[in-house]
């Protein structure tokens, strides 16, 4: 295809996708229960609230009036048709800044409405900012012990507004660490496409099955008789990776004419195992050698410094020693490592407290 024609094509494809994503986003619908369209539909925040039998407080963020708190009840009451906020769709758009403006309603003492943005449609505060108090934003984190002797020594305090409870794990899933395999080659087969470009074409997506089921074994069967913990495989992958000098500051090696030598026979995966557990078990597996639940068979180890010596031959640097180690394949691991200490799941706790109270 004539290039010119596929730059149309492009810009033409790009035009029709902004068109109906202005159409989207713009055009009124008439449709009331449109899950989306409600998140714009109402300004008035204070419509569905009775206020006859609890205790209410709100939170006000605004760019020109400033921020604070009012308490009285009876003017938040009669300001409820007054306050009208109504966020923008800009707000869904990147690059819009501080997103923390709006309104906050608590319920005695516990935060039950909110909406929050950036940019607003409609943001009118009718008379509240005549009885307004000072606020100042307040956050701390840490593991749940930490977070549990805050929450327990405010809970009784009346100036004190959650914003953000943390949900904590199970004690027993509190601490985790990770274990990084070794890189498994895995052979595939290339084609160059009708644009040129050299794809993929063949790949067996049940290795990846194989092996993450393989290092989940692994694991288990090295835990003996620790049994209550989890264990998730993931992996990511590499192309093309070239070989290097390791013992060069900068040593990709290259050819006579400049070109990166790259293993294009192989995609190279790596496999990361998490491991939670409470801490005198996760300890114990963390204590653990998984070095062994992969062999260099198993990884193709012997096909892929074959392909090493194969393509340093065509480089300028021929007599360098794979089998000693100063070629180096990037982004390949060749032994397993993990966390030297474990990590211990941390929260944050955010609020909003009176000043001078």
């Amino acid at each position: 295809m004539n290039q010119s024609i596929k730059y149309i094509l492009i810009l033409l494809g790009v035009s029709i996708i902004l068109f109906v994503f202005k159409n989207l986003t713009f055009t009124k619908v008439k449709k009331k229960k449109n899950s989306f369209s409600n998140i714009f539909k109402s300004s008035d925040f204070l419509e569905d609230v009775d206020f006859s039998s609890s205790k209410y407080a709100l939170y006000i963020r605004h760019k020109k009036h400033g921020e604070f708190m009012v308490l009285n009840q009876e003017l938040i009451e009669e300001n409820k048709n007054d306050l009208k906020v109504k966020t923008s769709f800009i707000n869904y758009l990147p690059g819009e800044g501080d997103r923390g403006y709006g309104v906050r309603l608590f319920k005695n003492n516990k935060l039950v409405k909110s909406k929050l943005g950036g940019v607003f449609k409609k943001f009118e505060i009718g008379t509240l900012n005549n009885h307004k108090l000072p606020i100042k934003r307040q956050r701390i984190s840490g593991t749940k012990k930490v977070l549990q002797q805050k929450l327990d020594s405010i809970k009784n305090e009346e100036n004190i507004f959650i914003t953000h409870l943390p949900t904590f794990v199970a004690d027993n899933r509190a601490f985790r660490f990770r274990v990084y395999f070794p890189s498994i080659a895995i052979p595939v087969k290339r084609e160059i496409d009708n644009y040129g470009y050299e794809r993929v074409t063949a790949i067996n997506g049940d290795e990846i099955k194989k092996w993450s089921n393989k290092l989940k074994k692994c694991i288990k069967e090295k835990a003996d008789s620790i049994s209550d913990f989890d264990v998730s495989i993931t992996h990511g992958s590499l192309g093309d990776a070239y070989i290097f000098d390791t013992t060069a500051k900068w040593g990709a090696i290259r050819t006579s004419d400049r070109k990166f030598l790259y293993t294009k026979d192989y995609i190279y995966y790596n496999f990361t195992a998490y491991i939670k557990s409470d801490k005198e078990s996760s300890e114990k597996l963390l204590s653990l050698d998984y070095s062994d639940c992969l062999s260099e068979i198993d990884r193709n180890k012997p096909q892929v410094i074959a392909k090493m010596k194969e393509l340093l031959k065509q480089s300028t640097k021929p007599n360098l020693s794979v089998d000693n180690g100063e070629v180096g394949l990037e982004g390949y691991k060749d032994k397993v490592t993990k966390y030297k200490t474990l990590y211990e799941q941390e929260y944050s706790l955010n609020w909003l407290e009176l000043e001078n109270k």
